[in-house]
């Protein structure tokens, strides 16, 4: 099986290697402010073609690429397997053997000296779970390979063909629909990005650059007076700290909801995952939430809200802020927890705890290193946020104001599951998870199952989502103490941007059933 894997990626690169059309199109914006690049390179990595964009950001790659055939098969046999790289040259050169990440970013360069003719093989590092290339660059030419590295599973290629059918035409078929070239994009105070693409003609491609920023690694970042995060004065990198313990996070879906009244939102579903440290051990209930917001800025505000459930059986809430700059996505995380009073783990509530989140789109997990920061100094060297002026800002706390009901505009009908108590340093908390249900009358479809009512001495505070039949994706919070006050997240320019002015109250919950 491995003989004839490599054999139908070495075709592969032969029958690519031959005359191709190349007609490739698409346009190069800011990612902090979305607006078209001037005078960026792209550049196609394989090929001796590159362009730069025009004053609307746009660019067009044009021509016809030919390659000697056999001279390609001769150097750039290549092929990766079993977390190996397996490549031939036809004579002694240098060779340089680079991994890089899918924004262009080096992970390890394996090799960089002179290398004999004939077969060689090399192991791949160790590498954190996600999509990477395999760059092999000779004298000559650059050759390069998507992989997927995961924990039990090093290859994307091994992965992708093995278990199909042992028929050389059905492996062959299903190596075409991999990659057959990247491109680059690049401008000066700008963070270069690869783009792996699967044909040679492909139009209305939309690619980012995000703007080159400082170092984070010893600088105080200060959250807009609008989103806190616990501490105004400045968030210090969490590493300055004593490591307390890691969470990983585990997501079966990802909503983008659009541009709302807040800002550009997205969220996670989180549906498991564990907690793992010398004081605290445990996993984690089902119907979490990671509310992720960019702002116009480029910069990003991030809620979290997640039950913990300890080794021995003990519920913690947890609900985090998180603050990202402009240029960045690592949001730096301050943690809260709320443990019970008769518990061991109210060493929670006094300590103070800062992660970075990242976020694994091809595991589907979102992971946090938490240290205690409570003896950290802030570093000198600080960088502000600040929201966009005229723009509303999303609220911690509940939405308070009084009204008198008006016309029906949503009737929902929400399932609950078993409600989890206790008490703890804000009183009495009654979480009741929100498992699914249906809604009707100018809203039709359904409750997406996530989410809770995180009710606090009585008075309610339920987050979830609804998910019309239109594809739509609303995200609500709906609170108060004498009267609930519904507040609604859904796209500006889509059909429910009625829901966006604060103009509606709710009726209190009825319980139907048993």
């Amino acid at each position: 099986m491995i003989v004839k894997l490599c054999y139908v990626i070495l075709l592969l690169t032969a029958v690519l290697s031959a005359q191709n059309q190349i007609n490739i199109s698409g346009t190069v914006f800011d990612k902090s402010t979305n607006s078209p690049l001037t005078g960026a390179t792209v550049k196609l990595l394989n090929r001796d073609l590159s362009v730069q964009t025009g004053s609307d950001g746009t660019f067009l790659l044009a021509g016809t690429a030919v390659t000697n055939r056999s001279a390609a098969i001769q150097a750039s046999a290549h092929c990766i397997d079993r977390g190996r790289v397996h490549f031939s040259l036809s004579r002694d050169e240098k060779v340089q053997i680079s991994i890089h990440d899918l924004n262009g970013r080096l992970a390890k360069v394996l090799y960089s000296d002179m290398m004999a003719a004939g077969v060689s093989s090399m192991k791949l590092p160790v590498l954190p779970d996600g999509v990477y290339v395999c760059m092999i660059k000779t004298s000559e030419n650059t050759y390069s390979t998507r992989f997927l590295s995961q924990s039990h599973m090093n290859s994307a290629v091994y992965s992708e063909l093995s278990g199909r059918t042992e028929d050389s035409r059905g492996l062959f078929k299903s190596a075409a629909a991999m990659a057959v070239d990247s491109i680059i994009v690049s401008k000066t105070g700008y963070t270069r990005t690869a783009v792996a693409i699967e044909s040679l003609e492909v139009s209305d491609l939309k690619i980012q650059l995000a703007p080159e920023g400082v170092s984070l690694d010893n600088t105080t970042i200060v959250p807009d007076q609008s989103w806190t995060c616990f501490m105004p004065n400045g968030i210090p990198p969490p590493e300055l700290g004593t490591k307390a313990f890691t969470v990983t996070m585990k997501y079966l879906k990802k909503y983008d909801v659009g541009k709302t009244k807040f800002g550009t939102r997205r969220f996670f579903d989180v549906n498991s995952g564990e907690i793992k440290g010398s004081k605290l051990n445990g996993t984690l209930y089902s119907g979490g939430l990671d509310y992720e917001l960019t702002l116009s800025t480029g910069s990003i505000e991030l809620e979290q809200i997640i039950i913990i459930k300890t080794s021995d059986s003990k519920p913690i809430l947890m609900r985090n802020a998180g603050v990202a700059p402009a240029g960045t996505s690592d949001v730096r995380v301050v943690l809260d927890f709320e443990a019970p009073n008769s518990s061991s783990y109210t060493w929670l509530h006094t300590g103070k705890f800062a992660a970075t989140r990242i976020v694994d789109t091809v595991g589907k997990t979102i992971s946090m290193d938490v240290y205690d920061i409570t003896n950290v100094t802030l570093p000198s060297t600080k960088v502000q946020i600040k929201d966009p002026s005229g723009v509303a800002n999303q609220t911690w706390e509940c939405l308070k104001f009084t009204g008198n009901p008006g016309n029906v505009v949503i009737t929902e009908n929400v399932s609950l599951g078993a409600s989890i108590g206790f008490t703890s340093k804000n009183g009495s908390r009654n979480i009741i998870p929100i498992t699914g249900g249906t809604t009707a009358d100018k809203v039709v479809g359904k409750v997406i199952n996530g989410g809770a009512d995180y009710q606090l001495n009585g008075a309610l505070d339920a987050r979830y989502a609804l998910a019309p039949n239109d594809g739509e994706i609303i995200i609500v919070r709906n609170c108060g103490a004498n009267g609930l006050v519904p507040v609604f997240e859904a796209r500006v320019d889509g059909p429910y941007n009625f829901l966006n002015e604060n103009k509606f109250v709710s009726s209190g919950p009825k319980v139907s059933g048993s």
